[in-house]
């Protein structure tokens, strides 16, 4: 789980810091590799750090933000992921603050990626980074963003 905390001025112009939680279970992680790309782990994360194409990463983000998403239960058994949760945030300012600071920065992208992940499969991704260091070397070379940058309204 990702704990996520977002700094965001509201629709009445009121500051807010808040935590946002995102998550996918590893039965979600293997249904969007077997339906959405029937691509590897490795190869969908060598894709996030190295594309330079904004129309794709962009709709990818998008798709792991919503897909993560949630509301975590006050005693910690359950991740709620309901539709209404997700317009709500999707139409709030922390939503647009979140999707500007991954499109303009790619570490802060990967470290996203990485967090929603699984703890298991996190381990599984750092292993393999490790074992092929020139990715990490290569995606390291341009820090600059993704698309041009947009400023925050915070």
């Amino acid at each position: 789980m990702y704990a996520k905390t977002i700094e965001y001025v509201d629709y009445n112009d009121v500051p807010h810091k808040e935590v946002f939680y995102f998550n996918l279970n590893r039965a979600e992680v293997l249904k969007m590799l077997v339906t959405d790309s029937d691509a590897t782990l490795d190869q969908v994360f060598d894709y996030f750090k190295q594309t330079r194409n904004g129309k794709r990463l962009l709709a990818m983000i998008e798709d792991l933000i919503k897909s993560s998403y949630g509301v975590k239960s006050p005693d910690g058994k359950s991740f709620i992921k309901r539709p209404e949760h997700l317009e709500a945030f999707v139409q709030s300012e922390a939503y647009s603050e979140l999707l500007t600071e991954l499109l303009n920065d790619a570490d802060k992208a990967s470290e996203f990626f990485i967090g929603i992940l699984p703890k298991n499969l996190q381990a599984e991704v750092d292993k393999y980074y490790k074992s092929h260091p020139e990715l990490l070397e290569a995606s390291e070379v341009s820090s600059e963003p993704i698309v041009t940058p947009i400023e925050s309204g915070v």
